[in-house]
């Protein structure tokens, strides 16, 4: 008995440890299904989170969350930075990736996004085409700038810069979603895009609180 009372202040120390370190871990818990490629994000409060979308304008999933996802982009426009990275697959061009991002300087990035996956999946032609890239910056409107913006070096180090993040994200196929940097998240786990899009909310929700 004596070394019950003894030890009484100990043991209270001890099971308010447990508690109190309980309850930072279910605090710092951040939903979703992911992996973790980078270190763990522990800030609260931030103004934006940064949700990187590697896409290719071939892959039919992409092109089914880039349909699904438009109305969730303007939802979350002020709480998300949404930054596309297209790549591209083992034997294809990167035109459609140069023509991308010459669109995206003049502020017509959606609209070609647009129109790349339409020729896919709507029209079926082959966007790795150069002569299809050409064609499409013709008809929007872009020939002008996609012919003296295509080879320069922004666009080379942009498109390296894609092929860099995959390698350290470890992306092996697309559409694959990083958030914060760290965050891959397993989209197949959600069931489907719609899921996805309707449960991702909630790990924006735990790193932005």
């Amino acid at each position: 008995m004596v070394n019950l009372i003894i030890n009484m202040p100990k043991l209270i120390l001890l099971t308010l440890g447990i508690i109190l370190s309980f309850s930072i871990s279910a605090n710092e818990k951040i939903r979703g299904h992911y992996k973790l490629v980078g270190n763990k994000p522990e800030s609260k409060n931030l103004k934006k989170i940064v949700f990187e979308e590697f896409i290719n304008f071939g892959c039919s999933h992409c092109n089914k969350l880039h349909k699904a996802s438009k109305d969730f982009r303007k939802k979350f426009a002020n709480q998300i930075e949404f930054v596309d990275i297209p790549i591209v697959f083992k034997g294809q061009d990167d035109s459609p990736l140069r023509l991308y991002y010459v669109a995206r300087k003049i502020g017509k990035g959606n609209l070609i996004k647009d129109e790349l996956f339409k020729a896919s999946f709507i029209h079926g032609v082959n966007v790795f085409d150069p002569g299809i890239t050409n064609y499409l910056a013709r008809s929007l409107g872009i020939r002008k700038e996609f012919q003296a913006e295509k080879s320069q070096q922004w666009v080379n180090k942009l498109i390296q810069e894609g092929q860099r993040k995959s390698l350290i994200y470890g992306v092996r196929g697309t559409p694959t979603v990083v958030i914060q940097h760290a965050l891959k998240m397993d989209i197949g786990k959600y069931g489907s895009m719609d899921e996805f899009l309707k449960k991702i909310p909630e790990t924006i929700e735990d790193l932005m609180y």
